[in-house]
């Protein structure tokens, strides 16, 4: 299978932790939250300097009455811009996973990522890679382990019931947080990429990065790939 230009962008975390490591005189990683109409942005600097990162306003991802798919031309010209005015050298994407399952939401964030990359080369790139990166908050399978075919109980696990509850195929759980400001949750993203990547001594006002004995890459570029693939193939078919 061929790679991407989505998949060729993507790394781990700790990749571009390295690069901030190395861009922190002059740099800043963006963190982006994609909702269904909105994307949050917010940008933090190397932790030597800032240990906190400061949410931005969000833009809307389409054009009021547009037609809603993809990514307008002037949200990827904001984008632009931003990247311009903070010196962005990459991306921490919040990766919505939840209870270990990805859903709609992720399948949304490839989407709109994809139209990026296709409408620009300077929002992400080789050259401007991103990552993404799953909140600890949206849980994982760790009371659930998998079996020695990979299987895990969680999958079989129905929701708690609650009156007036309906059940749906999509995901329930993004439609519950909608409140939230997405710039809130990208900057909440990139505070916990930053405290699992470098330990900050706030008196002597040094960031050390830990060695990290887990594997923090949980999703390989070749799933962006198959990706990519299946949504060609079911464009090919509506044609």
């Amino acid at each position: 299978m061929l790679a991407t230009k989505l998949s060729n962008a993507l790394v781990a975390p700790s990749k571009v932790a390295n690069i901030l490591d190395w861009r922190k005189a002059f740099g800043a990683v963006m963190g982006i939250d994609i909702t269904r109409d909105r994307i949050g942005l917010a940008v933090v600097e190397h932790p030597e300097h800032i240990s906190q990162s400061v949410p931005l306003v969000s833009i809307p991802l389409h054009e009021t009455g547009a037609k809603k798919a993809g990514i307008s031309k002037s949200a990827v010209s904001e984008l632009e811009t931003i990247i311009r005015q903070h010196h962005v050298c990459a991306s921490v994407v919040n990766w919505p996973v939840h209870n270990g399952r990805m859903g709609e939401d992720c399948g949304k964030v490839l989407h709109v990522l994809d139209a990026v990359i296709n409408r620009s080369n300077s929002v992400v790139s080789r050259k401007r890679p991103f990552t993404l990166w799953g909140s600890s908050a949206n849980g994982s399978f760790a009371s659930f382990p998998a079996d020695s075919w990979g299987r895990s109980a969680e999958f079989a696990r129905a929701p708690e019931y609650t009156p007036g509850m309906s059940y749906s195929s999509k995901s329930a759980f993004r439609q519950e947080s909608s409140c939230a400001d997405p710039s809130l949750v990208a900057a909440s993203v990139l505070d916990e990429w930053v405290e699992k990547h470098w330990q900050i001594d706030s008196k002597l006002g040094i960031a050390t990065a830990p060695k990290l004995t887990s594997k923090n890459f949980f999703f390989d570029p070749s799933s962006v790939d198959e990706y990519n693939s299946e949504t060609a193939s079911l464009q090919a078919a509506l044609l």
